[in-house]
C-alpha cells in the first residue's frame, strides 16, 4: 500500500474529486485491476517456478498480436497491414533476444498451463483500460487501478500469509521502488494507454525488452551477442514503424 503515499496525495493536490470519479464509473478500473490485472500478473510469475524464463518471456510477448486480434474482434477496427507487419517484426526480435535461453529450456506442462493464459488476459486488460481510463485523469486511473490490485493481492496475503522483510535496507528498497518506478510506471500507463490505444501501446511497450538488454550490458556485465543485438534492432524498427504510420486513436 506504499504507492498510496504518492498517488493519493498527488491526486488530491491536483484537485481531483474521488467521489465524483466513483460516480463517473472509476470503480470499473478497480474491478479490471482486481481481475484482469491481478490475473495476468499471477499467471506470469507462477509460470516462472517451473518454466524457463526465456520461454515465459517469449510466450508472454505474443500479447501484441493478440491485442491486434482483439482490437478487430471487440472494437471492429480493421487490421492494417502496417500494424500486422510491425507486430511480426517485434515478435521476431523478441524471439532472437530470448533464443539463447530457449536452447536449454524445458517445456514443463505446469508452467505452460500458467503462462498461456497470461498474454490473453493482458491483451484484454489493455483493451478494457484503453476505454475506461479515457474518462478520468491519469492519477485517478492509477489510484483506482492499484486499489483493485491491492484488493486481490492484499486479500490473498491476509488469507495465505505474507513474509515481511526484517532488515531496514530491504524496507527502504521497497519504499524506493513503490514511490519511484512503481508509482511512475502506473501513472504513465494510465496516461498513455487511453491516448495510444491498446495496439499502439502493446507495440511500444516492447521497448522494455531493449531496456533489459541495455541494463544487462551496461550495468551487469552481460555479453551483447549478435542475436540479442539483432533482436533489439528489430524491435526498435517495429516500434518506429508503428509510430510513423500510427493514426490518432479514435475517442
Amino acid at each position: 500500500m506504499v504507492w498510496r503515499w504518492f498517488h493519493w496525495p498527488a491526486s488530491m493536490m491536483a484537485g481531483h474529486n474521488f467521489r465524483a470519479a466513483l460516480r463517473g464509473g472509476a470503480w470499473r478500473i478497480a474491478v479490471v485491476g482486481a481481475t484482469l490485472g491481478a490475473g495476468q500478473t499471477l499467471c506470469f510469475w507462477e509460470s516462472l517456478h517451473t518454466l524457463d524464463t526465456s520461454i515465459a518471456i517469449l510466450l508472454f510477448y505474443t500479447y501484441p498480436a493478440l491485442t491486434l486480434a482483439l482490437d478487430r474482434l471487440i472494437f471492429k477496427r480493421p487490421i492494417r497491414m502496417r500494424a500486422a507487419l510491425c507486430v511480426a517484426i517485434i515478435l521476431l526480435g523478441a524471439g532472437l533476444i530470448t533464443l539463447p535461453g530457449l536452447r536449454g529450456g524445458g517445456l514443463d506442462p505446469r508452467g505452460l498451463a500458467w503462462i498461456l493464459p497470461s498474454p490473453i488476459i493482458y491483451a484484454l486488460y489493455l483493451a478494457a483500460n484503453s476505454v475506461l481510463m479515457r474518462r478520468h485523469p491519469p492519477l485517478i486511473g492509477a489510484v483506482f487501478l492499484y486499489l483493485g490490485l491491492i484488493a486481490t493481492f492484499g486479500g490473498a496475503s491476509l488469507y495465505l500469509g505474507l513474509d515481511t522483510p526484517h532488515a531496514l535496507g530491504i524496507w527502504l528498497l521497497v519504499l524506493f521502488i513503490a514511490l519511484g518506478p512503481g508509482a511512475l510506471t502506473v501513472t504513465l500507463f494510465s496516461y498513455s494507454v487511453p491516448r495510444l490505444g491498446p495496439v499502439s501501446y502493446a507495440v511500444i511497450a516492447n521497448c522494455e525488452l531493449v531496456t533489459v538488454i541495455l541494463v544487462g550490458v551496461l550495468a551487469l556485465g552481460d555479453r551483447l551477442t549478435m542475436e540479442r543485438a539483432t533482436g533489439a534492432g528489430l524491435i526498435l524498427c517495429g516500434v518506429l514503424l508503428q509510430g510513423f504510420f500510427r493514426r490518432p486513436n479514435p475517442r
